[in-house]
């Protein structure tokens, strides 16, 4: 009977300590959640998809920037169609939308727009986020997309992303809606 006594009592002890503790430390992880927007429009001409997929967490979002000056988001386009997807980096645009009705304009072309800051990147990290002319049948190309952290002052502080991101290409007829997938409750 005498060693009953103490794991009651370290029972008790540890279903109250439980029930005094914040409902905090049980939560779960909406800080570290992704945000993943996704689309699959058809080509206007052959078969297949192209899929567009952005996958990124608010933290790493807003907590990574390029000189202080922009936050960068990363776009992958895989073409699963039987035609190659035309980008044009000078006619091409993106637009991020927020629950609040809020929008940012992205940059697509950073050269073109900022060519200091695009002087700054080492010539390997300029080759590697360079907006890519083309993306072949069966392969797939990131696709880096730039916002002014002035422009999302608001959302940043929030921790918010956008609702869609509109992606405008000139080869494709309609503007291509990412849309964030909502997760299961």
């Amino acid at each position: 009977m005498p060693t009953r006594t103490p794991v009651r009592f370290l029972i008790l002890l540890l279903t109250l300590s439980c029930a005094l503790v914040s409902p905090e430390l049980f939560a779960n992880g909406g800080k570290a959640k992704n945000a993943v927007y996704v689309a699959e429009p058809s080509p206007p001409t052959g078969t297949g998809r192209w899929s567009f997929k952005i996958d990124s967490s608010p933290i790493i979002f807003y907590l990574g920037t390029v000189n202080k000056k922009y936050h960068v988001l990363l776009i992958r386009v895989r073409n699963n169609a039987s035609v190659p997807l035309k980008l044009a980096d000078d006619q091409d645009s993106i637009q991020l939308i927020f629950a609040d009705g809020s929008k940012a304009q992205g940059l697509l072309n950073l050269p073109a727009s900022d060519r200091a800051t695009w002087d700054g990147l080492d010539t390997e990290i300029r080759s590697a986020v360079a907006y890519p002319d083309v993306v072949k049948p069966g392969e797939e190309e990131g696709i880096y997309m730039f916002v002014r952290v002035a422009d999302v002052a608001g959302p940043r502080k929030r921790h918010e992303m956008p609702m869609v991101i509109i992606y405008t290409i000139k080869s494709v007829p309609e503007p291509i809606e990412l849309r964030q997938r909502i997760a299961a409750a």
